[in-house]
C-alpha cells in the first residue's frame, strides 16, 4: 500500500533544507543501525553453530523465535540472535536504499531549483512512501 503526503513550502530553500536534514536524519540512522548489525554478530555466529550443532545431534529444525502478532502488529520478546538480525539487516538494506533515492531526488531537485531560478517561489511537495515525487510550482 502506498502512502501519499502533500506540504507546501514558502520557498524552494524551505523545502531543500528540510530534504538535507531528512538525508542527515537517515544516514545517523543507517549508522547506528550498521553498528548495532555488527555488536550482533559475534552472538549470531555462535548461535548459528549451536543450532547447527543441535541439528545434528537431536535431527530436528531449528526452532524460530514466533512473533505475537496483535493487528498487523508483530511483537517479538527476547528474539533470538538470528531474528534480531534479519530484522534488522532488512531494515538497513531498506533506509540505505531510501537514502541513495533522496540523495538523487534532492540532487535533481537542487538543480531544477538553481537552473530554472525557483528558488523564491512557493512549493507544493507530493510524497510517495516518505519520498519527493512531484513538485507544484505557484508564484
Amino acid at each position: 500500500m502506498d502512502i501519499y503526503s502533500v506540504k507546501t513550502f514558502g520557498d524552494a530553500g524551505q523545502f531543500l533544507a528540510e530534504l538535507d536534514a531528512q538525508i542527515k536524519q537517515l544516514e545517523d540512522l543507517v549508522k547506528a543501525v550498521g553498528a548495532e548489525l555488527e555488536r550482533l554478530k559475534p552472538s549470531l555466529e555462535r548461535y548459528r553453530r549451536l543450532q547447527e550443532l543441535l541439528k545434528r545431534f537431536s535431527g530436528g529444525s531449528s526452532e524460530r523465535s514466533a512473533p505475537l502478532e496483535i493487528t498487523g502488529l508483530q511483537l517479538y520478546v527476547d528474539p533470538n540472535p538470528m531474528v534480531k538480525y534479519e530484522i534488522l539487516d532488512e531494515s538497513y538494506k531498506h533506509m540505505v536504499d531510501l537514502l541513495s533515492v533522496l540523495k538523487k531526488v534532492r540532487e535533481v531537485a537542487q538543480s531544477v531549483i538553481r537552473e530554472g531560478g525557483l528558488e523564491s517561489l512557493r512549493i507544493t511537495v507530493q510524497y510517495k512512501n516518505g519520498i519527493p515525487v512531484k513538485l507544484i510550482v505557484t508564484g
